[in-house]
């Protein structure tokens, strides 16, 4: 193994200048990864690792194409340079790529060498990741000025090292004959070839770095110019008034808005103190600490301030003055933002005067009222006296408004709000809370007894004639009373109990003072409690439906049933009806509760269709949900929605006692309901006072018997003559007849020879729920003595 020193300077110096080929490529590839639109440059980056890999891989194929040959299949060349670098210099896919290149073109000279040469590839390529990962312990506070180039030595070294060992990997002999023939090359020519490229690689990533650096510099500097022109068009053309003052008060500059709302030209603002521009409440210095303050614990100051125009003229304006750091982070100048708000703090005070007054007459809003009687209640100085407060109420205004117009029904307000101000007398609240709704607050009443005299003495003389527009006019008034601290209520709670007081002065006949009864009041609440736990019982799914058949005497067939409500109270158990109705009669937790019934019989039906046992449902619903223009809205769509119920489905109970005020709108509602195929029925038939009207006027296709007359026939003459009185009635109007309250056997032959239709009461089955009613359906049989019975001719 013989090598001509010629030709080793030969092929080293062809193998130098192959590297310093690579070193001008990479800065071109480095070069052309910039750019400056980021979605482009992000694609180059990309591909960067893939062309780098590529461009180290193929240089090391031409370096071994002059190779250092030490026999067939025997070769140094600088291949491990070029891994040992890709891996110091390139990503790891860069580096990996490098390898593969190297090696699967080494495998294909092949030869005895092909072993050591993959393992030497391996090797350097690992070496210089290694040290790439640990350059940064290679630190200019640790070595200098001269880091990269010991970190350079070191990496030479490492990669002549690992070409030593790759050729340690040769069969012995050859191992040693290329080892004492090429150890020179290596120890010498890698560290040397190694330090020279990385030369050239580090100033070219440096470069690189210093253009990327100047590029995002340039960038920078043209957004920060753009900013500063933004800034100063902002500054400009704003509609703010903007000024640039120092901490002292000294004006450095002002916008063209600033000039223009205070009136002065900017030559002679700039250098004067701004205390000229501002009508102070302490003086200059006070302000300016104030704001000082405020600055370097929040970083503003916010607030109005009443400034001076140049022609003397004062304005409200609300500014912000934020203070403007110097690059040493000290604060040395401040800008105050501002803007004039005089109309809208007089059209806010213009507002509230509105809302604390009423415009027609002058007195006190409900609002201003209220919270005025609160303040008279916290500071009523003598605890043996009373605060009386009265709710006054015109009786026969809204007769007045209709027969002589609006313009006069204001005239007589205002007259009525005069004398209620002159008889209240000074010390008193006085306001108006309504449309014709007035109140009034006594003070420090010694006695409740000389409270209402003194009230009816000013109610009398409130509905003393008045003569406007050559009409005279006199109209009396009602009023509702209460006392505290007897009511122990807040202001909110004496107006409501005050006005619960003068319906009953209403409902007793009008023209009178009614006092409020605390005990009523208990009962109000007590209501309005349960109201809401019922509504509450809704949202959390505590009602239930429980069914009670009803059947057909002459045959025993099933009529259908009717839905009763049930409460699966948490604590207090299953509750019946009678538990809490009464207590939400007339409150908007009866109506919910009414579609709440609605809605579950429909699904109730649905469910009994569904298993076999189609079925009729009847629901008992209050007047005033009947006429509510919702719910024959509601009870189409839910026909529509649910089309496979038998037909007809849905029948609707409503008491006799209920429907008595309501009867021209009840019948409109029910011819409506019979259109859409559902029946009504009137309950507790009876119990009224009208019956024969109820039948002449209410066009309901059903007549229950109240259980009350049912229950006794059996041993009441009486009430058996009132059944047969009924029975005879309705079949007389053609109305079907159903008895409620059926309990024996007897009661059913009893109502079957009175000719009676249907029977419904625990003699027939208690109320259940919907499994159970499936059940009892399936298991029904009429009693023996009903099939083929005789019936009664009517």
């Amino acid at each position: 193994m013989n090598m001509d020193t010629t030709s080793l300077i030969r092929d080293m110096g062809m193998n130098a200048g192959l590297l310093c080929f690579l070193a001008a490529l990479y800065s071109i590839v480095l070069t052309g990864a910039r750019h400056s639109d980021l979605r482009v440059r992000t694609v180059r980056q990309s591909w960067l690792p893939w062309i780098t890999g590529l461009m180290f891989g193929v240089t090391g194929i031409l370096t071994m194409l002059v190779p250092l040959r030490f026999g067939e299949g025997v070769m140094v060349d600088a291949r491990l340079v070029m891994t040992g670098l890709a891996g110091a210099y390139l990503s790891p896919l860069g580096a990996v790529l490098c390898a593969a290149v190297l090696g699967a073109y080494r495998l294909y000279l092949g030869g005895i060498g092909s072993g050591p040469a993959m393992v030497g590839i391996v090797l350097t390529a690992g070496i210089g990741w290694l040290w790439q990962h640990y350059r940064p312990y290679f630190s200019s506070q640790r070595f200098g000025a001269l880091t990269d180039g010991f970190w350079l030595i070191g990496l030479g070294a490492s990669l002549a090292a690992g070409g030593m060992l790759a050729i340690q990997t040769l069969p012995l002999e050859i191992a040693r004959a290329v080892t004492a023939q090429s150890w020179m090359a290596v120890v010498v020519i890698y560290p040397i070839g190694t330090v020279l490229l990385g030369s050239l690689l580090d100033n070219t990533q440096k470069l690189n770095q210093r253009e990327e650096a100047l590029e995002q510099t340039a960038e920078t500097l043209k957004t920060l110019l753009a900013e500063a022109r933004q800034a100063a068009s902002v500054f400009v053309n704003s509609k703010d008034a903007i000024a640039i003052v120092r901490p002292d008060g000294t004006v450095l500059d002002v916008n063209p808005t600033y000039s223009n709302v205070l009136g002065y030209a900017r030559e002679e603002l700039i250098g004067q103190s701004s205390a000229v521009l501002r009508v102070d409440e302490g003086g200059e210095a006070t302000f300016l600490r104030r704001v000082a303050q405020a600055i370097e614990r929040d970083g503003r100051w916010h607030g109005e301030l009443v400034r001076r125009r140049k022609n003397g003229e004062a304005f409200v304006s609300e500014v912000t003055v934020e203070g403007i750091k110097d690059p040493d982070g000290v604060v040395r100048k401040w800008v105050s933002v501002g803007k004039d708000v005089t109309e809208q703090r007089r059209l806010e005070q213009a507002l509230q005067q509105f809302g604390n007054y009423d415009a027609l007459t002058g007195l006190s809003s409900r609002r201003l009222f209220a919270k005025e009687l609160n303040a008279a209640l916290h500071k009523r100085t003598e605890a043996a006296s009373f605060l009386v407060l009265c709710l006054l109420d015109i009786d026969q205004f809204k007769d007045l408004n209709e027969q002589w117009g609006q313009p006069l029904a204001d005239q007589f307000l205002r007259v009525f709000a005069q004398r209620l101000r002159a008889e209240a007398g000074p010390g008193n609240l006085i306001g108006r809370i309504g449309g014709d709704e007035f109140a009034v607050a006594l003070k420090d009443c010694a006695h409740s007894e000389a409270a209402l005299q003194r009230l009816e003495g000013l109610r009398q003389a409130l509905a003393r004639t008045a003569v406007l527009d050559n009409v005279q006019l006199r109209l009396t008034c009602s009023a509702g009373v209460t006392f505290y601290p007897d009511d122990m209520a807040d202001a909110d709670g004496l107006l409501r109990h005050a006005g619960l007081a003068l319906y009953v002065a209403k409902e007793q006949g009008k023209d009178r003072i009614a006092v409020f009864d605390i005990q009523q009041g208990q009962r109000v609440q007590a209501r309005r409690h349960t109201a809401k736990l019922v509504e509450d019982a809704l949202l959390q799914g505590e009602m239930e439906l429980f069914f009670q058949p009803k059947v057909r005497i002459s045959d025993g067939q099933i009529l259908g049933a009717e839905c009763l409500i049930r409460w699966r109270h948490p604590e207090r158990g299953m509750l019946a009806p009678g538990a809490f109705m009464d207590d939400i009669v007339g409150t908007p937790a009866a109506g919910r509760l009414d579609y709440w019934v609605l809605n579950a019989a429909f699904e109730a039906g649905h469910a009994l269709a569904t298993q076999g046992c189609p079925l009729s449902l009847s629901i008992n619903v209050a007047v005033s949900t009947l006429i509510d223009r919702r719910f024959q809205q509601e009870v189409a769509l839910l026909l529509k929605q649910y089309p496979s119920l038998p037909q007809p489905f849905l029948e609707v109970e409503l008491l006799e006692t209920e429907t008595f005020n309501d009867l021209s709108a009840v019948a409109y509602v029910i011819q409506g309901l019979d259109e859409l195929g559902v029946q009504c029925s009137i309950d507790d038939f009876g119990t009224g006072y009208s019956s024969l009207t109820y039948l002449q006027r209410l066009p309901a296709q059903i007549v229950k018997i109240d259980q009350s007359f049912v229950r006794d026939m059996l041993d009441d003459e009486r009430d058996r003559t009132l059944v047969r009185g009924i029975v005879g009635l309705a079949h007389a109007f053609n109305r079907h007849v159903v008895a409620e309250g059926v309990e024996t056997p007897a009661h059913a032959e009893a109502l079957r020879d009175l000719g009676c239709d249907g029977l419904q009461g625990y003699g027939i089955a208690r109320p259940m729920p919907l499994p159970d009613l499936i059940h009892w359906i399936q298991e029904w049989r009429p009693p023996p003595a009903w099939v083929g019975a005789r019936q009664p001719v009517r």
